[in-house]
């Protein structure tokens, strides 16, 4: 039987927690991974029962990102077709938690790093413990941010924070986070917080809210430019091979 690494579990009537379980790697976001949580999420889009979603990582950590260290990251040695469809694995799970109808909250303890931000920001709020913090390592590593994430982050930050947190690689922890507008509250169990805020929400008209989110949704809908982006790293990482 093969190890489960997304759990799902009804927290309260109307409310669904979702788990990343890979607490070995920090809960990296593997090709399996990516691929279950884009299933989850474009399932939710038909299941009315389900009226909010609670995203978190399993034993202390949100996520630490993309497995860079999984076959073929980035590509490798696949042929192009290939590598294409492979790196675009992390902006369809990020764009299909976008667009989740529901609202959704991620939960958000210690390491948030990388693709782990990208999936973080693809929620609609984000509550942290006070270890937390925030990590784009990915300048350092030689490529572009991308799965979506610079036109969010500039949506919430600006243009000059964003270029701080991802040209720098600078960590920001929860004092920071709370004040650069990337996280709501920072409290000592994320996970019941997010529990007692939904069941607040849940109780205004569901439609309603809905119909606010997509219309927000639609301001913001940089799709286009964000596939761009990810052709940028598949191209930067083949010519630094």
């Amino acid at each position: 039987m093969a190890d489960i690494s997304v759990s799902q579990e009804i927290l309260e009537p109307g409310i669904l927690s979702v788990i990343i379980k890979n607490h070995n790697k920090r809960n990296a976001l593997s090709d399996n991974i990516k691929l279950e949580l884009e299933k989850i999420a474009l399932e939710l889009r038909t299941r009315t029962e389900v009226k909010a979603v609670i995203l978190s990582g399993e034993k202390g950590n949100f996520s630490s990102g993309n497995d860079i260290k999984e076959d073929h990251a980035f590509g490798d040695g696949l042929n192009l077709e290939e590598a294409r469809q492979k790196n675009r694995l992390g902006l369809r799970m990020c764009d299909a938690w976008t667009n989740i109808p529901q609202i959704t909250v991620a939960s958000i303890e210690g390491a948030c790093i990388g693709g782990g931000v990208s999936l973080a920001l693809s929620c609609d709020f984000r509550f942290c413990d006070a270890k937390s913090y925030f990590y784009v390592p990915e300048v350092e590593l030689g490529f572009t941010y991308a799965w979506g994430t610079i036109p969010k982050l500039v949506s919430i930050l600006g243009p000059v924070k964003t270029k701080l947190l991802t040209i720098t690689g600078e960590k920001l922890y929860s004092n920071s986070l709370i004040e650069w507008g990337l996280c709501e509250e920072v409290i000592q169990n994320p996970l019941n917080y997010s529990r007692e805020f939904l069941k607040k929400i849940i109780l205004k008209p569901i439609v309603a809210q809905q119909m606010v989110k997509e219309s927000i949704n639609r301001q913001t809908n940089f799709n286009q430019i964000s596939i761009l982006e990810q052709d940028q790293v598949l191209l930067t990482r083949k010519f630094n091979q």
